[in-house]
């Protein structure tokens, strides 16, 4: 893999994203070609992202504006469509829909991995970032240098907004998918992470991550600087909190909100199951100690923690049902890891997966 590529974004909202669109546009362009691979797959034409996409916009204008104006920049700077930017920003909204459309059946959200570790003079925060394999490739570092707010650092997919990573308080967040049975037309879970990730504490924490009218939850890890760590789980309209350090994947721990949720798949229960034990085995209390684990292969289950996916086998690897392959691109894969140190308030990220990419540490000057 090439070196991580940071870009250093500041100013308002829409000259951040247009900084980032302009100096990514390579990645965004080369990222957007992939998604319009798997939409034509599920029949979509130009010209219906609009009328697919507007409901969520308009929650977005409504509660987020300003991180509206980071897509409308972003898609300015790199020359794209802001319907076709939205949409990856949208992304796990509208897949069920089109799922449901085509007749696809709605696969299991299997995307990412995060642990969080509390000890005597550390606290570490680790994220295995599982994506589709067609995006591969298409990351970099945003640091974004707000005129109004704090600071971030954040490894991220080119066309997506900052959803993981660091700010200037020493709160870092790692996100996983989740899915209920309340989702529906709201705020995108990205916009809503995006939000999250500038939380001051743990209250502003659980203030930012339950933001009302959001389309659906997400499991969100955070630690803090101060040597604590929380998991806040929400859905639509629901949320639980666990004020521990641990391990989350793709499924509800909580037993009220996963009793409103589809039953957890083979795989977030394998790579759960597995983190814990290697967490408890190891009690690993370096980046280094926990970057083996987030590069590991181990467990025997349907899927790892550092997940590559299969394709083309019909195999139910990464979600697909037995008897339909996936193409290449839609394969499960790590496509980046990071791992946050709060005490001494340093990053390392890898752009691929920890098994064969080396982590690289961050720049975080003026950033924490």
């Amino acid at each position: 893999m090439s070196p991580v590529r940071v870009v250093v974004a500041r100013g308002d909202p829409l000259e951040r994203g247009r900084t980032v669109g302009y100096e990514l546009a390579d990645l965004i362009r080369a990222s957007l070609e992939f998604y319009w691979r798997y939409l034509v797959r599920r029949g979509v034409r130009a010209g219906e992202l609009a009328g697919l996409l507007a409901p969520y916009l308009a929650a977005a204008e409504r509660e987020l504006p300003d991180l509206v104006e980071l897509v409308t920049g972003m898609a300015e700077g790199s020359g794209v469509s802001f319907w076709e930017l939205f949409c990856v920003n949208a992304f796990e909204e509208l897949e069920p829909v089109l799922e449901e459309r085509s007749g696809r059946p709605v696969a299991p959200r299997e995307r990412c991995s995060t642990v969080t570790i509390s000890g005597p003079g550390y606290t570490l925060l680790g994220h295995n970032e599982q994506w589709l394999a067609g995006e591969i490739g298409h990351m970099a570092v945003v640091v974004e240098l707000p005129d109004d707010g704090p600071a971030l650092v954040s490894p991220t997919l080119a066309c997506c907004l900052p959803a993981v990573g660091m700010n200037e308080y020493r709160v870092a967040q790692g996100i996983q998918s989740l899915t209920a049975d309340d989702d529906g037309v709201g705020v995108p879970r990205v916009l809503v992470s995006r939000h999250a990730l500038v939380a001051s504490s743990p209250a502003d924490a659980l203030r930012r991550a339950t933001l009302p009218g959001r389309a659906g939850g997400y499991g969100h890890s955070f630690a803090f600087g101060s040597g604590s760590a929380m998991h806040i789980e929400t859905s639509a309209t629901r949320f639980a909190v666990n004020g521990s350090p641990g391990s989350h994947t793709n499924h509800y721990t909580d037993l009220e909100l996963a009793g409103r949720a589809p039953a957890p798949s083979p795989g977030s229960q394998a790579r759960l199951a597995r983190l814990q034990a290697l967490v408890t085995e190891r009690s690993p209390a370096t980046p280094a100690a926990l970057g083996e684990i987030l590069a590991d292969h181990g467990g025997g289950g349907p899927q790892t923690i550092c997940e590559h996916g299969t394709e083309g086998s019909g195999e139910p690897r990464g979600g697909a049902p037995v008897g339909r392959a996936e193409p290449a691109d839609e394969a499960s894969a790590i496509v980046f890891s990071m791992i946050c140190d709060l005490d001494l308030g340093r990053m390392w990220v890898a752009p691929g997966s920890p098994c064969v990419t080396d982590y690289e540490e961050v720049d975080l000057s003026g950033v924490v």
